[in-house]
């Protein structure tokens, strides 16, 4: 049995297609297999030319930063691969052959490969047309300028870092501030009772600022107290001179010239305010009284009247207009004059009894 099956396979292996066949498995071979390499050698590629763009606008922009271009250029394509040539289709395997599988994935394989594109570079930009590439200017020449595609936003200016310093300019204090300041140390000196140091420091607030009015009463008022005439009728003066209308510094500095003696430079003090003091009897009954010291019978008439018409109901007032008449020789309105004093019921002892002593006469 075992010979029988022996010749059989030596008829079956002299068949006349066993040479055709070896011959077709002879012409058949598989395709080389893919180089890992081909892929990873494009990505390099595409990189190596993105990176080179990259570098080229960095080098422009760092040589001349005040050009801004309105768009950017695109990097150049990546270099086109070298496709290789298709490849001769070698007959198909017979059915049932080992390496008809490995030849069909290969076959499949290289098609792939030649068919599919290169992936495109990635454009950097807008999408509009890509214009040609510019040429590399020189650093020392100026380059042309691009057309500008917007307006460019004003840069806001940098602010230093840090806290802001703020300086503040000291308000200039006028006249009447630094007198006010002189007045307040000397009121101080006064409540602690350093009388000179308080009047030193209003002499010094006048010097500053000589129309305060409220300084100038309180040192004549430290003067006057102190006894020191002189200088209060200095002060006084000054006052007067300066504000006419302080009548009651007028009367002050009258009253002083008057007890000093000097008639004259009293009434020419009350002279001077009159104006102001129109409506004031007892100014009036003072110059009328410096009048008739001064032997003016009828200016001192005329400003007794005035006083009386002011205060009717002021006794000295009418007996000094009752004695000026009887010295100007008018003996009835003189006596009608001291009835009227002694009425008011305001004279002192002494003053009624200088009335009625005239009244008998």
């Amino acid at each position: 049995m075992s010979l029988i099956n022996d010749m059989l396979r030596n008829i079956e292996a002299k068949r006349p297609d066993d040479l055709a066949r070896h011959s077709l498995q002879r012409e058949i071979r598989s395709l080389p297999p893919e180089k890992r390499g081909a892929g990873r050698a494009i990505r390099i590629v595409l990189a190596l030319g993105v990176f080179t763009a990259l570098g080229a606008m960095a080098w422009y922009f760092g040589n001349y930063p005040g050009e801004a271009p309105a768009k950017l250029i695109p990097p150049p394509a990546a270099p086109d691969l070298a496709v290789p040539p298709p490849l001769v289709a070698a007959p198909a395997p017979a059915a049932g052959d080992p390496g008809a599988d490995q030849a069909a994935d290969n076959l499949r394989l290289s098609s792939n490969l030649a068919s599919a594109p290169p992936p495109a570079a990635p454009v950097l930009g807008v999408p509009d047309p890509v214009p040609p590439p510019l040429a590399a200017t020189p650093k020392n020449e100026p380059a042309a300028a691009a057309p500008q595609a917007a307006t460019t936003a004003p840069v806001p200016p940098v602010l230093p870092p840090g806290p802001v310093k703020i300086e503040k300019s000291p308000v200039a204090a006028t006249a009447r501030d630094r007198a006010d300041a002189e007045f307040r140390k000397a009121e101080s000196a006064l409540l602690a009772g350093r009388s000179g140091e308080a009047v030193d420091g209003l002499r010094a607030a006048l010097k500053i600022d000589p129309s305060y009015v409220p300084v100038r009463q309180a040192l004549l008022r430290q003067l006057l107290d102190t006894r020191r005439m002189d200088e209060a009728m200095a002060v006084l003066h000054e006052g007067v001179d300066l504000l006419p209308a302080q009548t009651g510094w007028a009367m002050s500095l009258a009253r002083l010239q008057l007890e000093q003696g000097d008639l004259a430079a009293a009434d020419r003090t009350l002279g001077r305010s009159q104006a102001y003091a129109e409506g004031n009897a007892d100014y009036a009954g003072f110059q009328g009284h410096v009048k008739s010291r001064l032997g003016a019978h009828k200016p001192a008439i005329a400003h007794y009247q005035r006083a009386a018409r002011l205060a009717p109901n002021e006794g000295r007032w009418w007996l000094g207009l009752g004695l000026a008449l009887e010295a100007d020789s008018r003996v009835p309105e003189a006596r009608d004059a001291l009835r009227r004093a002694l009425v008011t019921g305001g004279l002192n002892a002494d003053l009624a009894a200088l009335a009625e002593q005239h009244l008998r006469q």
